[in-house]
């Protein structure tokens, strides 16, 4: 039988695992299952996310010496080198481990007494543009649905990467997936990543401004407004708000205002609630909604997935 692989990460002083973890949604949504009772997270990847071959692998990642200790991985096989090193990036980009929240923390001292800063995001662009295409128009519930149908039939138990999902057809893909007609939206986007017409690394790179990079999220088919923000704030640019129903549910029931026929006449007001944040304005926004979400349900690392965890719908957080 063999040997599995324990590896830690270093990670800076004021890094807390599952505030790291627990921050954003994407967390409830395959591959990764959020073990409450252990605080740890499970997730399978694929090597071949990372141009690796080889089998598919099973970790499991924790921090057991609390705030500021190694992250703990254990892997059910041995790794070789390169795989090591590619669990490593992924996991780093992850849990945004080497971000600098010095100045959000200025800004928001509240957030940083609560050590909220880092939003859980995808081993990849790739899986974060197919999450965003997942969460628009429609319930949570979907959402995770349509996760979990990508991973089991797609990707095998693991996310699928762009080379897999370009050889399906959007038909096919929306008759065993129930993306609806994302399908074609998906499929698409996987093919122009598969043939190197969307590059990560364009993408990713420090160099790219706000402008330039919503510009080119907003050109892909799919992505408007509210996915732009959402992509741009897993590239680490939070100056757009993501805004739409539940941004309008959240602003009412916090300001006690009513909802105005026309939800488009809050957008200014929204926009200047947060303006005093930049160049952090989701941030700002996302700390007060999910701030919000745990005073209904207890701290995000307590949720249990398929209970809390799909309980996210508008009919029950009014």
């Amino acid at each position: 039988m063999p040997r599995p692989t324990l590896m830690r990460i270093a990670v800076p002083k004021d890094f807390d695992f599952v505030r790291a973890v627990c921050s954003y949604g994407y967390f409830l949504l395959a591959p990764n299952l959020w073990r409450p009772e252990t605080l740890s997270l499970l997730r399978v990847f694929d090597p071949a996310e990372g141009g690796l071959e080889g089998e598919r692998l099973s970790t499991e990642i924790d921090q057991p010496g609390g705030r500021g200790a190694p992250v703990r991985v254990r892997c059910d096989r041995p790794l070789a080198a390169a795989e090591r090193a590619f669990v490593r990036r992924a996991l780093a980009r992850m849990l945004r481990v080497e971000d600098d929240l010095a100045r959000w923390r200025r800004l928001n001292p509240a957030a940083k007494r609560r050590g909220f800063g880092r939003l859980f995001r995808s081993p990849t662009l790739f899986e974060d543009m197919v999450k965003t295409i997942t969460s628009c128009n429609v319930g949570w519930t979907s959402t995770i649905r349509m996760n979990e149908l990508l991973v089991e039939l797609v990707g095998e138990g693991a996310f699928p990467t762009a080379e897999r999902l370009a050889r399906w057809t959007p038909a096919r893909l929306q008759k065993r997936c129930r993306v609806g007609y994302r399908a074609k939206r998906i499929i698409g986007l996987a093919r122009r990543f598969d043939r190197g017409e969307v590059d990560p690394v364009w993408f990713e790179s420090p160099q790219r401004s706000t402008d330039e990079l919503r510009e080119a999220i907003l050109a892909l088919d799919g992505f408007g407004p509210y996915a732009a923000a959402n992509v741009l704030q897993t590239l680490g640019h939070y100056d757009h708000l993501p805004i739409d129903t539940e941004t309008y549910r959240h602003y009412c029931h916090m300001t006690g205002r009513s909802r105005p026929a026309n939800d488009k006449e809050l957008d200014p007001l929204i926009e200047a609630r947060y303006a005093r944040f930049g160049p952090y304005p989701f941030l700002a926004y996302w700390f007060e909604l999910w701030r919000d979400y745990e005073r209904r349900h207890g701290d995000a690392w307590t949720w249990e997935p398929r209970t809390t965890g799909r309980s996210f719908t508008a009919s029950k957080l009014k």
